[in-house]
């Protein structure tokens, strides 16, 4: 009870006036059932109350009628009764109070919310509101119980349970991400399938197709391959048939079904990006203050089920303390000015050199499709070079960065960044050489590009890459002094970046490649689930999962924006006349102009477009973009300042409780008086001397010694007599100039006072 008095005296008096007065309304409700509280006279008002009361001591009355019982005598309570939040408030802590049931409570609430409702003068809630409330709470509760579904009938789930149970959360990063590209192309692939494939298939039917069928023609994709639905020069240029009065427009369904589905995923991978990014890299922008404790308590990781991986996890948690420590020590080091010119030169130099490899390697993969040859099949020789070069040279760049000066983290950064170029300027080399060349339809020689490319990178993906890896797991058996392969998630992760980006690329010249792609990475999750088990260790060095799959996820947002530009250039170009659903048209955009809003009748709708379509307009809209970009970078950086304003006022509040708990302390100890600027005081300070001499801290214990006093006091009251104070005001004015703590006291007001307390007594 005396804690909750001193509790009380510390709050504000508005907030303990509520509090009391919600204790006393809670508590009289239940008080005024007691058998005490009944008045011996025998009115009629008595007689029922007697009655209530007796009712609800005996619970011979029905729960209905103790409810209105209750009510009834909570009713009598103004307080209770209002339409407001305190009295929602004072009504629940009634009700807590009372001594009933739950189930009692519950029907006692339900009156008395009606009966506040019905006496409330705020208008009910209208009809529009109620419906669009009830709108709400469907809807939420209808996409509770899809995520519900969608959770339940999660692929792979347990599986990557268990790998990350193995190995780490950061492994089973490389299976989410995996998997997540796999639904994503399963979508792509499915919707492909209703909307431009089969109607195609229905099409053909009854057309006999002559032409070889060999393992060679399936990989190359001619022979009797080059005229299928595979590829974009088989589909029909006008209306397909059908088998009602309703006709189905291939050209439409291929222009309209390609735009909506880039625009779609496009939409759906820029959410994800930025999503990501502000979870992994905006939420921690302000870094951990104290990051070695935040390490130790939550470092680990909980998922770890094996021992062999908890004793690899703490190997990886030891090493990681290590690179901070070296890293915290770093930060003392002073290098000199010629130390940094070097680094950044060498890291110029390099950076450099590897994009003079870049372009290299774009220049002679140009020259090679352009060579002529009689070789057979010479197209998969050409595609196996590209797909090695695209395999190699990730390994490569992760050589060539130790040479440079970066951090680790910067380092898995560059090399990403340098295979997702190589890897966009290479397919982007492609589409500009196919379509440059003067092959009749250069739309199904670009498909049948792609469409090897992925299954060439399949057969490394598949079979080579795995069989080194058990390769190298059987001699690590025989050996364990070798070293033990890992599952590098680093490398494996931008295979998957790299085919993706061949399907943003193919999928508008070879519609089936995103049935390829999905069954690929199905049958990559179970080979490389099967590698990582059999033949790989754990990492013994800690992997950033978390943002570095931002920047995957940005290198796979970044690759379909590359292909919407290119794409979207090649539709407002022109089209080919020799094969493929636009024959129609000059141009790949004359579906929309001519088919659909029929500019050529339409002079009016033609002339606002062309003028939408002029150079100012798309510069003022481009100037617009850039007007909304900077107000949103400026937003940003405000609220990050905002953000640090925060955290540096947390460290202040902070501060403040050490310092009350400091005061609270000598307080304890019997200091009475405590200055926060004591330790910074001069030797000589008058306040210090005061501190030291006159308001020495005392409890009640203590006894002043004026002894003491008189020496050091002595010394001084010349000097104390000279500026002894004439008015009230100067005293007072001096007084704050002193820079005591008690406004009330200062060093010569308290001098003057005890000099004259002496001359009393004497």
């Amino acid at each position: 009870m005396e804690d909750q008095v001193e509790e009380m005296e510390l709050k504000p008096v508005n907030v303990r006036r509520t509090f009391t007065l919600r204790n006393n309304v809670a508590r009289q409700v239940a008080v005024n059932f007691m058998p005490s509280r009944q008045i011996p006279y025998g009115t009629l008002r008595l007689r029922r109350s007697n009655s209530d009361s007796e009712a609800l001591l005996t619970g011979g009355a029905d729960s209905d009628r103790q409810a209105d019982i209750i009510v009834r005598e909570m009713e009598q309570l103004q307080r209770l009764m209002e339409d407001n939040p305190v009295s929602e408030e004072l009504r629940r802590e009634a009700l807590r109070d009372l001594p009933q049931g739950l189930t009692m409570k519950r029907t006692v609430r339900a009156k008395l919310s009606a009966s506040v409702s019905l006496r409330s003068k705020h208008r009910p809630i209208s009809f529009y509101k109620r419906l669009k409330y009830r709108i709400s709470f469907a809807l939420k509760k209808g996409r509770d119980r899809i995520s519900e579904l969608i959770f339940s009938i999660e692929p792979w789930h347990e599986a990557i349970r268990h790998l990350e149970g193995q190995f780490g959360s950061a492994v089973g990063s490389y299976f989410h991400f995996l998997r997540w590209l796999f639904a994503l192309n399963l979508l792509l692939a499915i919707l492909l399938l209703c909307f431009v494939v089969v109607p195609q298939v229905l099409h053909d039917q009854g057309n006999n197709r002559t032409g070889s069928m060999g393992f060679l023609d399936f990989v190359s994709g001619k022979g009797g391959f080059e005229d299928s639905v595979l590829f974009y020069g088989h589909y029909h240029w006008g209306d397909v048939n059908s088998f009602g009065p309703l006709t189905y427009n291939m050209p439409f369904s291929y222009f309209f079904t390609m735009i909506s589905l880039y625009l779609f995923f496009f939409a759906i991978l820029c959410y994800r990006t930025a999503y990501s990014y502000r979870r992994n890299f905006i939420e921690i922008a302000g870094g951990l203050s104290n990051v070695f404790a935040s390490k130790v308590f939550c470092g680990w990781d909980f998922g770890i089920v094996s021992q062999h991986a908890a004793a690899l996890n703490a190997s990886s948690i030891y090493n990681e303390f290590k690179e901070l420590l070296s890293e915290q020590n770093k930060k003392h080091v002073t290098m000199s000015l010629w130390r940094r010119v070097w680094q950044y030169m060498v890291n110029v130099v390099v950076t450099g050199a590897v994009l003079a490899l870049v372009a290299g390697l774009q220049y002679g993969l140009w020259l090679l499709l352009a060579l002529k040859t009689e070789v057979q099949h010479w197209e998969i020789f050409v595609s196996l070079i590209i797909t090695f070069v695209v395999a190699l040279c990730p390994l490569l760049f992760n050589l060539i960065v130790r040479v440079e000066y970066y951090k680790a983290r910067t380092a898995l950064y560059v090399t990403l960044a340098r295979t997702g170029l190589l890897d966009i300027s290479t397919l982007t080399m492609l589409l500009v050489y196919w379509t440059q060349s003067d092959t009749p339809c250069w739309e199904s020689a670009l498909g049948r590009e792609t469409y090897r490319l992925v299954l060439l990178d399949a057969l490394v993906s598949l079979f080579l890459l795995p069989l080194v890896e058990f390769a190298r797991g059987f001699i690590f058996k025989l050996n364990p002094n070798s070293g033990a392969p890992e599952f590098n998630i680093a490398y494996n992760s931008l295979t998957l970046v790299y085919n993706q980006a061949v399907l943003w690329l193919g999928a508008v010249w070879c519609p089936l490649l995103a049935v390829a792609v999905a069954l690929k990475f199905l049958l990559l999750f179970y080979v490389k689930r099967e590698c990582a088990l059999r033949a790989c260790q754990p990492a013994r060095k800690v992997w950033r999962a978390a943002q570095t799959q931002t920047v995957l996820y940005m290198l796979v947002t970044l690759s379909l924006f590359v292909t919407l530009f290119s794409v979207g250039s090649l539709f407002l170009r022109g089209s080919s006349q020799t094969c493929g659903p636009f024959v129609t048209y000059t141009r790949v955009w004359g579906v929309v102009s001519e088919g659909v809003l029929r500019l050529p009748e339409r002079p009016a709708l033609r002339r606002v477009l062309s003028f939408l379509t002029r150079p100012g307009v798309i510069a003022f809209l481009f100037l617009s973009l850039c007007v909304a970009t900077y107000f949103m970078r400026a937003r940003a950086r405000a609220q990050r300042s905002m953000v640090d304003i925060l955290r540096r006022m947390l460290v202040l509040q902070a501060k403040d409780k050490d310092f009350l708990l400091a005061a609270i302390d000598k307080v304890s100890n019997g200091e009475w008086l405590y200055n926060p600027r004591e330790e910074e005081q001069a030797a000589d300070s008058h306040t210090l001397k005061y501190l030291q001499e006159v308001r020495k801290p005392s409890n009640a214990a203590y006894h002043f010694d004026v002894t003491r006093l008189n020496h050091s006091m002595s010394e001084t009251r010349p000097h104390r007599a000279e500026t002894r104070p004439h008015s009230y005001h100067v005293d007072r004015r001096r007084r704050s100039e002193d820079g005591d703590t008690d406004s009330s006291f200062s060093w010569q007001g308290s001098a003057s006072c005890l000099n004259h307390t002496k001359d009393q007594q004497e």
